[in-house]
């Protein structure tokens, strides 16, 4: 699960009686998130702090855009705006899609997010709870797919980075870090708490969500470790004058690996001198989560017991 970092005591709750929020979108250019609900549109703070400053109307649906900003689907003209820099808001001056009509069957709602890369020339739709097809905005077609088994449509697919995506689920809190350009797959997942509305943080990379209970809450944008095995031979048996493999594994706290995290290997005696020596004293753990190493024996007929320790860099 990706840590929890902060909890607000204040309530981001809409000012309507009944009313809730729909759609969470970051806004680089405030460093803060702006929030849609039926009723209302507000800048909202990592701290819980919102500010009113709008009413929704048009039939403006949100969705998101590279860049850290909102883009905004028209349910009348099948059209996606861009939004104003300065305030969030839906810009009617300018088309992203020209040449291609996202009809409803395509377009974004408050339980499924989509995602438009105007640079790019890219739109991103859940057809299915465990896949997102990747289209061409100049025509529709079909470019390619991402299949991520999530088992529940992303509330709001969110920019990263270049080229990647966040898919983030309501109800279950999965997370689903995705590359839609270079080569579409699916590259990491984790875990936050349910919420009503969640966004991505590009700034700081972190998640941000507003709860059912209007709290605001941050995590971090990367899994942190939560186990790490004992170095494991195999073959189990050791030998002399030979590299014998002994690997580890990191994991988070839902037993999902870790890759791309420093793993420092050491050598050390019990009841003695250390005998042999490692192939190497660092290495990174590799997309499954294990790092390995070779442990070669002592080339001197020795006999004795060493134990071989690793450790997570943080």
């Amino acid at each position: 699960m990706n840590e929890k970092v902060f909890e607000s005591a204040k309530m981001a709750q809409p000012a309507g009686v009944g009313d809730s929020w729909q759609y969470l979108c970051y806004v680089s250019t405030w460093d803060a998130f702006l929030a849609q609900s039926g009723g209302e549109w507000s800048r909202v703070f990592r701290d819980g702090a919102k500010v009113k400053f709008g009413k929704p109307s048009g039939s403006y649906v949100m969705l998101g855009r590279v860049k850290g900003f909102p883009a905004y689907w028209s349910q009348w003209s099948f059209k996606v705006y861009p939004a104003f820099e300065v305030n969030g808001l839906p810009n009617p001056n300018e088309v992203l899609n020209p040449n291609w009509n996202i009809g409803y069957s395509l377009g974004p709602s408050s339980s499924s997010g989509k995602f438009i890369d105007d640079v790019n020339q890219v739109y991103l739709h859940q057809p299915s709870a465990n896949r997102v097809d990747i289209h061409s905005l100049e025509d529709g077609r079909k470019m390619g797919e991402i299949v991520h088994n999530a088992g529940e449509y992303f509330a709001a697919i969110a920019w990263v980075q270049p080229g990647q995506v966040a898919g983030l689920c309501r109800t279950s809190g999965k997370v689903r870090i995705m590359d839609y350009l270079s080569s579409p797959r699916l590259l990491s997942t984790g875990r936050i708490d349910p919420f009503k509305v969640a966004a991505y943080d590009s700034t700081f990379k972190l998640f941000f969500t507003i709860g059912t209970d209007h709290k605001t809450r941050v995590y971090c944008g990367e899994l942190w470790p939560n186990g790490l095995s004992a170095p494991v031979f195999e073959p189990a048996t050791v030998y002399g004058l030979k590299g014998n493999r002994v690997r580890i594994r990191l994991t988070g706290q839902d037993g999902e690996p870790l890759p791309g995290w420093w793993v420092n290997w050491e050598l050390e005696g019990v009841g003695g001198e250390i005998i042999g020596s490692l192939d190497k004293y660092g290495n990174l753990t590799d997309a499954d989560g294990y790092a390995s190493n070779l442990y070669i024996g002592p080339d001197d007929g020795s006999t004795g017991q060493c134990k071989i320790k690793a450790r997570v860099v943080l």
